[in-house]
């Protein structure tokens, strides 16, 4: 009961922090993005889309300096360099783009490689690859390490090349898994790379964990968009949710044992437990959502047969917003100590 008390106490100067953090990255992606992004819309080639702007002024070119990166350093108990900011920014920009190469432009595989090992703007067939090129062009040359950069990217594509199985009707459970795994735990790693000094072994088995939840957090969101693309995810094969609720459990116990177990601070370690619990546990409220469905279906869960408003989980809805204040209640840094 104290614990909890102690967690809602913490929550308000959490929320602030993460507000501030995100007026900050606004700004900084003004300075550094919209130039960029001004001068390619000045393109008749329309393959660069409104939705595309809208993820990375509103999504990745945000999120990713602002909540992921400002996660890495509450970790190692200093704030962002000019440049990793930069490098994350650009990465977060970036990050849209190079799903779509995959996911709508039917990019040929090659080409993707070719731009991911050398991304040179000669090899750039439209505006939207242009401007993938110059956005991770200018991550790498913020990057301590270009060499590691290129090799987590490389990861990245090759994640990417094994997820596009997910559209194949005979897919295993096991086949799903494995790949959403991969795409989460290599994908931290990616962002990761172009911090300041070298990750440890722990820090890595931390991080690609934390990466999985994140992979199977953002399926939980997206059920809806999957379904409609006949795209298999542990989600849209599911029949009963409180069995993805506990594989979503064990996945957090298992990051934060393996959190316990990295040499950084341990009061280090305690906030940025509680600041990605305000992150992660926002799967557990869709899961909620979710499994309410299966009242409507003899109380199994089936993908097919709900609407868009039954599986699309609104976080701006005060009831969901008060089952996230009380999952993160139960937030348990004592699982920290035991290790």
């Amino acid at each position: 009961m104290i614990s909890r008390f102690i967690n809602l106490l913490r929550l308000p100067g959490i929320i602030l922090f993460m507000l501030k953090s995100l007026r900050v990255q606004q700004r900084f992606l003004i300075k550094h993005i919209d130039p960029l992004l001004n001068e390619i819309q000045k393109d008749q080639d329309v393959s660069v889309t409104n939705e595309d702007i809208k993820k990375i002024r509103r999504y990745y070119g945000l999120a990713v300096p602002a909540i992921l990166g400002e996660a890495f350093c509450i970790l190692r108990g200093r704030p962002l360099s000019k440049k990793e900011r930069l490098a994350l920014t650009y990465l977060g920009a970036s990050t849209g783009l190079y799903d779509d190469f995959f996911d709508d432009l039917n990019t040929s595989e090659n080409h993707i490689r070719e731009l991911t090992i050398k991304p040179d703007e000669k090899i750039a067939q439209n505006s939207s690859e242009l401007l993938f090129v110059r956005c991770y062009q200018n991550a790498i040359d913020n990057a301590p390490n270009p060499s590691l950069l290129k090799q987590r990217a490389l990861d990245v594509f090759e994640a990417q090349v094994l997820s596009k199985k997910q559209k194949d009707a005979g897919i295993s459970e096991e086949e799903i898994g494995s790949i959403t795994w991969l795409k989460g735990g290599v994908s931290l790693l990616f962002y990761r790379s172009v911090l300041d000094g070298e990750a440890t072994k722990s820090e890595e088995l931390m991080l690609y964990a934390l990466g999985k939840i994140m992979q199977l957090e953002n399926d939980v969101f997206d059920v809806y968009k999957d379904r409609q693309q006949n795209i298999s995810t542990l989600v849209t094969i599911e029949r009963n949710i409180a069995n993805l609720r506990k594989t979503y459990l064990e996945l957090i116990k298992e990051t934060f044992v393996l959190l316990g177990q990295t040499e950084f601070k341990a009061k280090n370690k305690r906030l940025f437990m509680r600041f990605i619990c305000t992150i992660i546990y926002r799967g557990l409220v869709c899961l909620d959502c979710l499994e309410r469905n299966e009242k409507l279906t003899n109380g199994l869960f089936s993908v097919k047969d709900y609407n868009r408003k039954q599986l699309i989980c609104d976080m701006e809805k005060r009831s969901n917003q008060m089952r996230l204040i009380r999952y993160f209640a139960k937030c348990n840094t004592s699982i920290l100590k035991a290790t």
